[in-house]
């Protein structure tokens, strides 16, 4: 059994939660509270610009044949924060309303701290992961969302073959990197695969339940506000899908 199917079948009720999480239900059947959905946009918004750093120390230390994926992913990351900008403007959410949640913050330090002092098998791991989550979690909601959803464009970034093709990509890569792991490697990776579905769960949470920083109740600020890592070319394509070239057949 190769190392990702192994994590599979050893997290499945977790990864079972995940899929089944009302947030994603709800979003399918168009009975999503709009309040509670731009809690997620605003909240997912700050951590594709967090995954923008993150990318790059992977760059940093990929081996030469993952570099070219890796960069090509900066772009669909950008492609990614102009469509939360064109949704968050066609249905009159502020994407800068809110600072990060606990939620929020303590998965973008979890995801940073990785990819900084991580070894890179371990920080690809949490890169495949979150990957996964999206494309299954999103698969779900394609299963019965009405097309004329306003949230319907996330639905198609996130269950398109592109991303498919991407998440495909990154498991195949994975297993390769977990094969020349040591043990005591792929025993950290085990763990990173854990912690990160868990993570991704909580982000779902968070986004039902609009979760709050402990101590805000009695007046707490806790001061925070975006990375305001938002770039882009006015000649940018919207119509132009995220993850489209991202893995190139035949080459890098």
């Amino acid at each position: 059994m190769s190392f990702v199917d192994e994590q599979l079948t050893a997290i499945r009720p977790l990864w079972d939660r995940m899929l089944s999480h009302t947030f994603l239900t709800d979003t399918r059947d168009g009975t999503i509270d709009q309040d509670s959905f731009a809690v997620w946009m605003r909240q997912d918004y700050l951590f594709v610009e967090a995954a923008l750093p993150f990318l790059a120390t992977l760059i940093a230390k990929a081996p030469e044949g993952h570099r070219a994926p890796l960069s090509r992913t900066l772009e669909a990351l950008r492609r990614e924060l102009i469509l939360f900008e064109e949704r968050a403007e066609a249905v009159g959410v502020n994407l800068r309303g809110a600072p990060p949640s606990f939620t929020c913050h303590a998965y973008v330090q979890f995801l940073l701290a990785t990819g900084y002092r991580a070894s890179y098998s371990e920080a690809y791991t949490v890169l495949y992961v979150a990957e996964k989550a999206y494309f299954d979690s999103w698969k779900v909601v394609r299963a019965g969302i009405d097309p004329d959803s306003p949230w319907f464009p996330f639905v198609q970034n996130w269950s398109a073959p592109e991303f498919e093709t991407w998440v495909n990509h990154l498991g195949e890569q994975l297993d390769e990197l977990a094969v020349e792991a040591g043990a005591a490697e792929r025993r950290r990776m085990a763990e990173l695969f854990r912690l990160t579905t868990l993570y991704e769960i909580a982000f779902w949470e968070m986004a039902a339940s609009g979760d709050t920083w402990p101590g805000l109740d009695a007046g707490f600020d806790p001061g925070l506000t975006g990375t305001n890592a938002v770039w882009r070319d006015d000649d940018t394509d919207p119509s132009q899908h995220a993850w489209k070239g991202v893995v190139v057949e035949g080459g890098e």
